[in-house]
């Protein structure tokens, strides 16, 4: 803001703090401090006397309250009986880059997926579509003498609590442990890697790495979890699980692979062959983020 667009607001801010304009301020060594802190505030009884000695100017207008605004963009809606007429607004879901599968890397795709109201065309030229599997670039017998680690497929031996551990590691929140074993229980597909020989930074057994993908088995599947231990990050694990999982959805003849993914991390999985945003649909996921969640508390901690 410039210093001439800044005045009006000073000159405001004295109104409402002392009745008075800039040339009818008092010495500086007689006005009461009242923007530095509470304490050194003086009594009302004082603040009235001060505001008394000055003519009164009227109330500079005031921008309207975050809650008001919110209040303005929420649609109402008539409240249940017995309950409170009082609404928080509800907050924009938070949307991230979706990519898709297309079998070549860096190329573009000019078919749309299931969020589409062409939806007959799209399941006809889907089922004769069929996309090419990633090529393997390191073989699981590589990974086993280079790094001692094996591959293994489905969900059985997965700890829940290694899991969370793995999860929270990389920056993924905690899931509840048994929504997580239902979770993967009811997942399509399951790929994870672990150490097959103690080492420096990790012990025999030790999950390593995951990823998982829920599909219905003919159309579509999405790809998730997708996580490597910070110790092993750029060793290639990640890379051959995509690989691996990937080729597998499309070994079953499934025609639309998907996943979510964090905006730093698109050109890793565009070098596997997946397209962000293609045809310019945008994946959207409903949760309220932390900033969310405060604002709504302090709305309510002021009613």
């Amino acid at each position: 803001m410039s210093f001439a667009a800044a005045q009006p607001l000073v000159a405001a801010t004295i109104h409402q703090q002392f009745g008075g304009r800039p040339s009818e301020r008092p010495p500086r060594s007689a006005r009461p401090c009242a923007w530095f802190t509470a304490s050194a505030r003086p009594a009302p009884a004082a603040r009235s006397a001060a505001a008394a000695a000055w003519p009164a100017a009227p109330a500079a207008p005031r921008a309207p309250r975050c809650s008001a605004l919110l209040r303005a963009a929420a649609p109402t809606a008539a409240p249940p009986a017995g309950a409170s007429a009082r609404v928080v607004a509800p907050f924009p879901p938070v949307g991230k880059p979706k990519l898709r599968y297309s079998g070549v890397p860096g190329a573009a795709v000019g078919l749309a997926d299931g969020v589409n109201v062409q939806k007959p065309a799209l399941m006809a030229d889907c089922a004769e579509r069929q996309l090419p599997a990633p090529p393997i670039s390191k073989s699981d017998a590589e990974f086993l003498d280079g790094l001692g680690v094996e591959f293994v497929w489905g969900a059985e031996g997965v700890d829940v609590g290694e899991l969370n551990d793995l999860f929270e590691k990389v920056g993924f929140p905690r899931r509840d442990p048994a929504r997580l074993a239902m979770a993967l229980t009811n997942t399509y597909r399951t790929v994870w890697v672990r150490a097959a020989r103690k080492s420096r930074v990790a012990k025999q057994g030790q999950l390593l790495g995951f990823a998982r993908a829920t599909s219905d088995g003919a159309l579509s599947a999405v790809i998730w979890d997708v996580s490597v231990a910070p110790a092993w990050q750029r060793s290639g694990l990640g890379r051959a699980m995509m690989e691996r999982l990937t080729a597998s959805l499309v070994h079953d003849g499934i025609a639309t692979i998907t996943l979510y993914a964090e905006p730093n991390v698109v050109a890793l999985y565009e070098k596997l062959g997946f397209v962000a945003d293609p045809d310019g649909v945008r994946g959207v996921a409903y949760q309220r983020s932390k900033l969310a969640r405060g604002l709504a508390s302090g709305l309510l901690g002021r009613r």
